[in-house]
Order: C-alpha cells, then structure tokens, then sequence
C-alpha cells in the first residue's frame, strides 16, 4: 500500500503542473477548483461577444469601479495561453488585481478553440485554420475605444506563451495601436509589418522553462527542428527587438540583478523605444507570482517540481506594468 501511495503522489505531482499548456481531458477538479474564484465575477467584470469573419468572437472585461468616464485611462490587452481560456487567464496573471489598485481597463480576449493564430507554426486549431487573430483583438479594441473611456494613447499589449507570441505579432503588425507590450514566455514568430514603428517591449521568462525553452524554443515534439523560430531564444529574442527598434549598443545594459532574476536591455532606441528581458532564475514555464508554491527554495526537489512555476514569488505581472504605463503613443510621437 505504501509502495502505491508513493507511486500516486508523484503522479499527481507530475500532472498538476502540466495544465498551462496541456488540457486536460477530465475538467471536473479544474472547474471545482475555480468555482469560488468564479462565484466572484459577475462583481468585477462583464462579457462580450462580437462576430468577426462570421464567428462569434468573446472577450472578459474589467473596468474597476474607480473608472468613472469623466477621464480617459489605460488599457491593457491581456492574452491567454494555448489550451487556456480567458477565465483561466484573468484568474493567473494579477492584471486585475493593479487594475483595481490603479484604476485601469483590462480586456481579456478568447482564443479560437482556445488557440491563437500567432505566426509560424503556432498555435493549434487558429493556426490550422487561418484565423485572422489580429483583425479580431483591434476590432475589440476599437469596440473598447467607442464604449469604454480608454485612452487611445496608452493602449498596451501583455500575454502568456502562445498568448505573447500574439502579443508581438499584434504589436510588429500594428504598431500604430499601441504604446508598449510586454509578455511572458515565448518569442516573436511572426513578419513584421512594412510600416511598423519602434514600440517599447519586454519579455518575461523562466530560466528553467521546459516548454519553450530559454536557451532555444522546445515543444519539437510538435514543431519542426527545421523551423527557424525553433531556434529562437530569449537572449535572441531581446536581440532580434534591438534590432527591430534600432537600438544602439554593442551588450544589453543590466538595468537589476537580484538573487532569483535580472532585467537588461536597450534603451537607447528609435521613438524614445525601450527592449528589455526579464530573467527569472527559477521559473519555469509559468512566471507569474499568483500560481506560484508557497514554498521557499530549499531542496534540489524544490527546484524540480518548480520547473513551471515560479517558485520565488517574484511579481512579474507587476514589474511589466510598471514598464508599460512608463510609455505613451503622445510621448513617442513626439520623438519622433
């Protein structure tokens, strides 16, 4: 009996963290888990759907009480990963928590069959079947702009995994919407547009991620080694934006260095641009400090079942926002 108690714990050890990326065929411990977080919602936020390219496309909004109309304010775009949904989104990432604390809007888009058409090869039932992905989130965004009191010059981009590479696909197409973006765990796959103009962006992630990995991308189980994004990396990732934003300078700055992470980049860039990474030493897929252990690192087998994770609490989601709301389409605009 012992023997098949141990060996049922580490099953479930194994296959708890697996649900950011991997659906789950069998939902019920998932929606049971949510069901409390979920009884909450109808207070903060409300639902929305539109057709585009005839289908019924949705998104979850939030606009804290403290947003009143008479003053325009933010908007962030936050975008969910693949297999994920918005509500499990809006439940992980913190964004509504600094909404509510500083009193902006926060719209979070669903995916095609929980997929998001986001460049080469990625991701899923969107990528398969072509789904014009960009043209849906700015037509919710210009929805947004006529309904809600968003400030058109400080409209920003965040997401996670397929969710960010969305996320830069969005920002190198359309470049002209919005004033910063900044995501966690996965690479720019995606051409940019002929026009696109230097737009601040930041990169969260995990240096023991074991999907799309830190030194080059993963998952080539499902994507091609030939591909050339499966050779990305975030180091290369921060590079390939230098090079996007025209930024000068022979290494990356190191703006902080911290026991479990560091941020470097450039910030000498064309339009008054920035490009920065987040390291975080002992994350893996999943960054964000909402679904992290409560654990402190401790054991070498802190530092296995913490591979998706991030175990030391680090608030990601935070440090984004406080780069984004740095930047606004005016400022840029006027360097330019």
């Amino acid at each position: 009996m012992r023997a098949s108690a141990t060996w049922l714990i580490l099953v479930v050890l194994v296959v708890a963290p697996l649900s950011g990326c991997i659906q789950v065929e069998d939902g019920t411990a998932a929606s049971t888990e949510s069901e409390a977080e979920a009884s909450l919602e109808p207070e903060l936020y409300s639902f929305h759907c539109e057709m585009y390219d005839e289908l019924e496309r949705c998104w979850k909004l939030l606009v804290p009480e403290s947003v009143n109309g008479d003053e325009p304010v933010p908007l962030v775009v936050d975008i969910h990963g693949f297999t994920q949904d918005m509500d499990k989104h809006s439940n992980t990432t913190a964004f509504a928590d600094i909404a509510i604390e500083e009193g902006f809007i926060v719209a979070y888009p669903n995916g095609y069959e929980n997929s998001w058409n986001a460049g080469t090869l990625c991701c899923g039932t969107a990528h398969e079947e072509n789904i014009d992905d960009v043209s849906f989130i700015l037509g919710m965004i210009e929805h947004l702009i006529a309904t809600q009191p968003v400030d058109a010059d400080r409209i920003y981009l965040s997401g996670w995994s397929n969710g960010c590479a969305m996320t830069q696909m969005l920002t190198v197409q359309a470049s002209e919407v919005f004033a910063a973006a900044g995501c966690m765990s996965f690479y720019l796959i995606a051409e940019a547009s002929p026009t696109y103009s230097p737009v601040p962006f930041m990169e969260v992630h995990g240096f023991l991620d074991d999907l799309i990995m830190y030194g080059n991308a993963g998952m080539l189980y499902v994507f091609s080694e030939d591909d050339e994004w499966a050779k990305e990396g975030a180091l290369q990732n921060l590079e390939d934006w230098k090079k996007l934003n025209n930024c000068t300078g022979l290494a990356p700055e190191l703006f902080t260095v911290e026991l479990d992470y560091d941020i470097r980049g450039y910030t000498d860039c064309e339009n008054g641009a920035e490009v920065r990474l987040m390291t975080l030493n002992y994350a893996g897929h999943n960054p964000y400090a909402k679904d992290a252990p409560d654990y402190q690192l401790g054991s070498p087998e802190d530092l296995v079942w913490s591979g998706r994770k991030n175990p030391t609490g680090i608030e990601s989601t935070r440090i984004v926002w406080d780069f984004l709301k740095e930047f606004s389409r005016s400022d840029e605009a006027s360097l330019a």
